[in-house]
């Protein structure tokens, strides 16, 4: 009995050296258009919608200790993943047709709301994407397969924002349409102690 104690002793403060919190599920969603109106033309061949429209959008984070790879919290030191689980686009009206004909999608994280991510060079990360021959054919959502990259590390430091990209190949919905694009994502962070 008295070894317990002496082991139960010992361990209590190393218990203390660490905290963590863990949120394996945090969705972001954003409008294409912005609202229920669908401004999204009929049958439109996907690649010619333009960057800095309807394709690209801004998350902001907001100035969070929590949303750096590294801070300093008091004595702690805070240590932050932000991973994407995956993400999905969904048709907001499902009289304007379905998805069948979009060959590809990818989201992407560019380096500013008005880099074309197609471009080589652009510099952009590829976060996840959805590909018709390996994922099957979509109807009213599409599934985007996650990369598995850490978003903390794309979180601009100085504007706590991070600008995404859509880029589509194939053609859209038959009528006018509208999307909800969503994001959903785990966040680890650990405090340690000195």
């Amino acid at each position: 009995m008295r070894n317990l104690k002496a082991i139960s002793l010992l361990v209590i403060p190393l218990l203390g050296c660490y905290a963590e919190l863990d949120n394996p599920s945090i969705t972001i969603s954003h409008n294409l258009c912005g609202g229920t109106s669908n401004c999204m033309p009929g049958a439109m061949a996907l690649n010619l919608i333009q960057i800095s429209g309807q394709n690209t959008f801004t998350v902001d984070f907001g100035d969070q200790p929590l949303l750096k790879p590294s801070s300093q919290l008091g004595p702690a030191t805070l240590n932050t993943s932000l991973t994407l689980n995956g993400a999905a686009v969904q048709l907001q009206n499902t009289s304007s047709g379905n998805f069948n004909g979009v060959s590809s999608i990818k989201l992407y994280s560019a380096p500013s709301a008005t880099t074309d991510c197609r471009a080589t060079g652009s510099n952009c990360t590829l976060l996840a994407d959805y590909d018709q021959a390996r994922d099957g054919i979509a109807n009213q959502t599409i599934t985007l397969k996650s990369q598995g990259v850490d978003l903390i590390n794309l979180i601009s430091s100085t504007a706590h924002t991070l600008d995404l990209q859509l880029n589509a190949s194939g053609t859209g919905p038959g009528g006018a349409w509208n999307a909800d694009v969503s994001m959903d994502m785990a966040l680890t962070s650990r405090a340690n102690f000195p």
